[in-house]
């Protein structure tokens, strides 16, 4: 069966046989009509093709925050229950006449709904693209909807920024390994001890410190949740909440946990991570031992050397080693 014939009847086959970006350029390369959906252990997305562009999509993934429902109340654009309540009342309506209902009422302009519905898009490929498992379906029609707060956008464009950012988000969590640890925020209040008045001062004077995106970042940090399951309930995407963490802790907003007892040293690129093996203590020690035990047995012998001996030069060395682990600490600290 040719291309032609297989994009007529519809595909149906495993990840594992055909890439997903190749069955997205055929219908591109065809300028067909249909619906893609993929499925695997982790969600799954469907996206909408008119001539080949991509004019709507859906997805469901549970470990992430890509719903419209999350991204709007954990965005402060409303609370649960009004978010609720516009559902209850469009729930029967035809497609997106909630999101209708939820520009006309001022609670997100279109622009903005725009930019969250693309954000979300290119995440979705994100997810998808990095599945080694799972099953696809294309199913040719002669005509499908297009979402009316999502403009047509190219898919190749897609495709290429989804990429883009996969490979970027790879250099990014290579400095965040590893990503089971748990931060915690050095600007902080303890609310038990404080006012509510000064917690309302104190949280206005973070969003007025972070960009609105940062801020959003910010509040995940809450010295419980992992730096993985930060990057997947961020409503920003695992690529922007990865560059945001980098700059925090670079600026040292963020701090590994305390009690944590796991060592977990972050190095900023270009510092030097300093480590001694069990076997070069043990040298230095015996060395160290070595050298007293000549101090005392001939004193007057080492008062006379000039030159330092090669035990003497160790004991030199491991002195200078403890002063520049004492300051790569303090760095740390501060």
């Amino acid at each position: 069966m040719n291309p032609s014939q297989a994009s007529a009847k519809g595909l149906n086959a495993d990840l594992e046989n055909f890439e997903l970006t190749d069955v997205m350029q055929l219908i591109t390369q065809q300028v067909k009509c249909g619906i893609l959906s993929v499925e695997g252990d982790d969600g799954s997305s469907s996206w909408s093709f008119t001539e080949g562009s991509l004019v709507d999509f859906n997805c469901q993934f549970p470990g992430h925050s890509l719903d419209l429902k999350t991204i709007l109340v954990k965005g402060e654009y409303l609370d649960e229950q009004r978010f609720l309540y516009f559902l209850e009342r469009h729930s029967s309506s035809p497609a997106h006449s909630l999101e209708k209902a939820l520009v006309k009422n001022g609670v997100i302009s279109q622009e903005e709904l725009e930019k969250l519905n693309l954000r979300r898009l290119i995440e979705s490929f994100i997810i998808t693209l990095q599945w080694i498992k799972g099953r696809y379906k294309f199913i040719p029609t002669s005509e499908v909807k297009t979402n009316p707060f999502f403009p047509p956008q190219d898919t190749n464009f897609i495709i290429l920024e989804a990429m883009r950012q996969i490979d970027e988000m790879a250099v990014m969590k290579k400095r965040l390994q590893p990503l089971e640890r748990i931060y915690e925020t050095t600007l902080s209040l303890d609310s038990d001890e404080s006012s509510a008045e000064d917690v309302s001062l104190f949280q206005e004077g973070l969003k007025k410190q972070f960009d609105k995106d940062e801020y959003k970042v910010y509040k995940l940090f809450n010295g419980k949740s992992s730096l993985s399951e930060v990057l997947n309930s961020s409503i920003l995407g695992q690529f922007n909440t990865c560059r945001i963490t980098l700059d925090f802790l670079d600026r040292g907003i963020i701090v590994p946990q305390t009690s944590d007892s796991t060592d977990y040293s972050y190095s900023k690129p270009g510092k030097f991570n300093y480590n001694l093996t069990g076997f070069s203590l043990l040298l230095l020690s015996g060395a160290l031992l070595i050298s007293i035990f000549t101090t005392i047995l001939h004193p007057e012998k080492l008062k006379k050397e000039k030159n330092p001996t090669f035990f003497t030069a160790i004991i030199d060395n491991l002195q200078a080693d403890q002063q520049k682990v004492r300051k790569q600490a303090r760095e740390l600290l501060h």
